[in-house]
Parts: structure tokens; C-alpha cells; sequence
């Protein structure tokens, strides 16, 4: 009785079901023998990179983060003259 050896025994793909030889087929993450073409790795719904999220790392920088030069709100104590019967008609609208 002969026993065969290594290179003489072969495996069928389980994805497209060509004839390899068994050295050839790999496992992958579910246990089906896959043949190098079909061989994506290691890779099932957790460990594929399609479904991890990507790291996005927002950075903002802001030259010169001033506001706006405000000329007419930036004036001498003098200059304004603000009389209460001008501003009580705002409070009427409240």
C-alpha cells in the first residue's frame, strides 16, 4: 500500500472551484479553502478595513484671530450721545 504524498494531493476552491493543490489553498475567516486568486486575507465583517472608521482629525488654525476693526462702535465718551427718550421706544417693542 502506497501512501500519497504532499505534492500529489489536491483541493478544490470553495469560491470559484478550480482544482489546486492543497499547499495552495488558503483558510480564511469563515473556514472556506480559498485558492491565492480568491484569497482576500484575513478579513471578515470585523477586521476589513472598509468597515472600520476612518480617523479624521480636524485642525483649524486661524491666522491672526482678531475681529473686525468696528469704526463706528469704537468711539470717544463724548461723542456718543444717547438720550433716554430714543431708547425707551425699543423697550416698548419687547
Amino acid at each position: 500500500m502506497s501512501s500519497a504524498g504532499i505534492k500529489n494531493v489536491y483541493g478544490v476552491c470553495d469560491t470559484c472551484g478550480f482544482r489546486y493543490k492543497l499547499n495552495q489553498l488558503k483558510k480564511n475567516s469563515l473556514g472556506m479553502m480559498q485558492c491565492p486568486t480568491d484569497y482576500d486575507g484575513n478579513y471578515d465583517l470585523k477586521t476589513h478595513p472598509q468597515n472600520k472608521s476612518p480617523r479624521i482629525e480636524e485642525k483649524f488654525f486661524i491666522r491672526n484671530a482678531r475681529p473686525e476693526a468696528n469704526t463706528d462702535r469704537n468711539g470717544e465718551w463724548q461723542d456718543i450721545t444717547t438720550n433716554w427718550n430714543e431708547t425707551s421706544k425699543y423697550w416698548n417693542l419687547i
